[in-house]
């Protein structure tokens, strides 16, 4: 997408020129038209041209001094809107006056130039100016109409109250959007992926204002360094150097700036309005890069603070201003966008992590600590004289059984997890309880209540998970022989409970929950409760389900 600002000014003081040549041919090709001395019309008309085609000069080479003298071209135009009425108005030039025209082109630059103030400003001035030619006429007791008087009135009151309209609506101006950047969550470090998007979006900045080079400097709120991307037609390079002298510039909120640094002056963007400043200090960064003559915008970003430097621009203007206000803006949502991306892939990137890791050390870990305690217990009972034959096909059965279910875990992790369908988690508990009770040599027992306990896939592996590891934790650590699992269901949650007759926990004030349980439950947004005592330990469970009512 390529388009050029700076066209206001040089629009208007063209369209002043046509009007100004327009007027001239008119009373040339019609001198009857001129009913108030024709040869003072004529050099007024002509005088008038000599000044549009100086002011037309004056908007292609200096932003500056086109933006000082606008108000008093505003003011000249109104002063030969006047005259032009009143050297060539008569009833018999009904549709010869250039009232409409001129009216027209002075509302019309004023709201594109400035603001709705301006625009009401300057329909009070053409109203009082009309009012006053009319009075002027009226005591030089010369022919006035009142009939056109009061319909001339009647238009420019009208063609105000739209432009008036339009320029209020408009406020300031349809902004120019930013393209979406290109996928860059890819294999590559932050750093690259942030190059690539900020080179994407100074290459836009570029086109967007006609400009040759755009660099943009970020003082990243926690690093000691300044990053700087500079773009011009070669592309977009990279820089980061130490604490600079701009790089107090960068932090401070400063407004959106065209400026010269030889002349020391500016033309500013404060709350919409623009205002002009000499005197005014140079720019760090633009000093830096050695730039004299640019546009500075702001840019703040969830990384740091920055900065926004445009120059070799085609067409410097005021209209410059706003567009790179909103494209700096535009910057700033997008490195935004482009860090919060980052985060929510990185925390989801640690949770898939720490779910693994919980999976692994509640199945694979605890069931290889039972398989040594059972080898050890096997070494015993066969140092006894027994036959091992029986234990041997038991933990054979209990290894093919695990392979089974880190072979689901695998498939589960390439596939995911099939949300939506539902398991009977009573029967699960069932099996699980008796592969338990062999695999630790301890008695189990399962207290359900009388109905069925339908629940999600998803959460019948999480229940599996923390009872394998509620039951392992009781053996290996409380030394106990029986552990008792009840499940539970009412309103809309799973009550969970885990008792065993072991040692329990040691008897201090602030006694360590059980990590991998824990951080299971705090995942799955259930509460977790532990009463020990030296009659064993009691852990309770509330899990969300709402499948339960």
């Amino acid at each position: 997408m390529k388009r050029l600002t700076g066209q206001t000014s040089r629009i208007i003081a063209v369209g002043r020129g046509v009007l100004a040549v327009a007027f001239l041919f008119a009373l040339w090709i019609d001198p009857a038209v001129s009913m108030r001395e024709t040869h003072v019309t004529n050099l007024l008309i002509a005088i008038y041209l000599f000044w549009a085609t100086a002011l037309i000069v004056v908007a292609a080479k200096s932003w500056w001094f086109d933006y000082r003298l606008a108000p008093i071209a505003q003011g000249v135009d109104i002063a030969m809107f006047v005259t032009a009425i009143y050297l060539t108005e008569s009833p018999f030039s009904e549709f010869q006056s250039p009232f409409l025209a001129l009216a027209a082109f002075l509302l019309i630059s004023a709201m594109v130039r400035w603001n709705w103030k301006a625009t009401v400003i300057t329909a009070l001035l053409l109203l009082a100016a009309n009012l006053a030619l009319a009075a002027v006429l009226h005591y030089a007791q010369l022919e006035i109409t009142p009939f056109r008087l009061v319909r001339r009135i009647f238009y420019m009151l009208l063609l105000s109250g739209i432009l008036i309209w339009l320029s209020v609506s408009r406020g300031g101006g349809r902004p120019l959007l930013l393209a979406e950047p290109p996928a860059l969550l890819g294999t590559e470090k932050i750093s690259e992926r942030r190059a690539r998007l900020i080179g994407w979006l100074l290459q836009q900045v570029s086109s967007m204002l006609g400009a040759g080079k755009v660099a943009l400097a970020i003082a990243p709120s926690e690093e000691p360094w300044v990053e700087l991307w500079q773009s011009n037609a070669n592309g977009t390079a990279t820089v980061l150097r130490g604490p600079a002298k701009y790089a107090g510039d960068l932090t401070r909120q400063q407004p959106i700036r065209l400026f010269q640094q030889d002349k020391a002056r500016a033309l500013f963007l404060l709350n919409d309005e623009i205002v002009a400043a000499k005197g005014v200090a140079p720019s760090g960064l633009a000093a830096f890069l050695g730039v004299d003559e640019g546009v500075i915008a702001p840019v703040e970003s969830a990384i740091g603070s920055g900065q926004l430097l445009v120059w070799d621009m085609k067409m410097p203007s005021t209209d410059s201003l706003p567009v790179a206000g909103s494209l700096a803006r535009q910057i700033g949502n997008a490195l935004d966008r482009e860090e919060m991306a980052v985060l929510a892939r990185n925390a989801a990137e640690a949770g898939v992590r720490h779910a693994l890791a919980r999976d692994l050390h509640d199945s694979v870990a605890q069931f290889l600590a039972g398989t040594l305690f059972r080898l050890e217990a096997l070494r015993r009972w066969s140092r006894e004289g027994n036959d091992p034959e029986p234990e041997i096909d038991a933990i054979k059965s209990a290894l093919r059984r695990e392979q089974g279910q880190l072979r689901q875990l695998i498939d589960n992790l390439r596939k995911g997890k099939d949300t939506d369908r539902h398991t009977e988690i009573a029967d699960e508990l069932q099996d699980l309880m008796a592969e338990a009770g062999a695999h630790w040599h301890i008695e189990t027992r399962l207290l359900l209540p009388d109905g069925p306990l339908p629940v999600s896939v998803t959460l019948s592996h999480e229940i599996r998970q923390l009872v394998r590891e509620g039951v392992a934790n009781a053996v290996r650590h409380g030394k106990c022989r029986r552990v008792t699992v009840s499940l539970a269901a009412a309103d809309g949650q799973l009550q969970l409970g885990i008792h065993d007759d072991g040692t329990g926990f040691p008897a201090i004030s602030h006694a360590p929950r059980p990590r991998s349980i824990a951080e299971r439950v705090d995942a799955l947004g259930g509460t977790m409760h532990i009463h020990t005592s030296d009659a064993g330990t009691d852990l309770r469970i509330a899990l969300r389900s709402g499948d339960f009512e």
